[in-house]
């Protein structure tokens, strides 16, 4: 039986935490005018738990990111707000690059970032919601490609995670919100009417998943 290797307890590494963060450079290609490629960085599979289900995992794909420090946190609030309340006095595309460019004073420095949580907006409150609140456990699988120098190498990761409920008056929620309102007008998002609550991921381990050839 095989055995997965746990890369770390209670933090992502910090060549995850590399790749989590580059990803989201991507946006330059959308000043840039090239077409957008599938953001999976953004996108892992999450599954939660509900034992009285004959098929008791329920999966979803979830938006999480990564979040800023405690220390930080208010300062990228502040920038992200007022980034929107500027961009609402526009034409909507006329502000793409201001957007882009304070999304990337965060995600150019990983130093920027706790370790040790993620977080996401919940918007259609269904079974991964209801599956939380009795059980608030979830497992994410992040798959993807890093370049290299000698080309293309496979990355896959799982990080098992203690979830918390944010309402909207918490200060992970804010964030969270302020990092979807900055692109909610563009075309890669589906535009939503509301987010009724957050998630904060506290990261328990991380396990490597990456493919590796077998030899005998």
């Amino acid at each position: 039986m095989g055995v997965m290797n746990k890369i770390t307890t209670d933090v992502i590494p910090v060549h995850l935490l590399q790749w989590l963060a580059e990803s989201r450079i991507f946006l330059d290609d959308l000043k840039n005018g090239k077409p957008l490629r599938y953001f999976s960085a953004h996108l892992p599979v999450m599954a939660t738990w509900n034992k009285d289900n004959l098929f008791p995992v329920n999966l979803t794909v979830k938006g999480i990111g990564l979040i800023p420090k405690d220390e930080l946190i208010m300062d990228f609030i502040d920038l992200f707000e007022g980034i929107i309340a500027e961009s609402r006095t526009m034409p909507w595309h006329k502000s793409l690059s201001r957007r882009i460019e304070a999304m990337n004073v965060l995600y150019k420095n990983i130093y920027n970032f706790n370790p040790s949580v993620l977080g996401g907006l919940e918007i259609f409150v269904g079974k991964a919601f209801e599956n939380l609140k009795s059980n608030p456990h979830a497992s994410l699988l992040y798959v993807g490609m890093m370049p290299t120098t000698e080309g293309i190498r496979y990355i896959s990761f799982q990080v098992n995670g203690k979830v918390e409920l944010l309402k909207e008056d918490n200060l992970y929620y804010r964030f969270l919100l302020a990092s979807r309102k900055l692109f909610e007008f563009d075309k890669f998002h589906l535009y939503q009417p509301s987010y009724p609550f957050g998630y904060l991921i506290k990261v328990v381990e991380v396990l490597d998943k990456t493919p590796k050839t077998k030899f005998k």
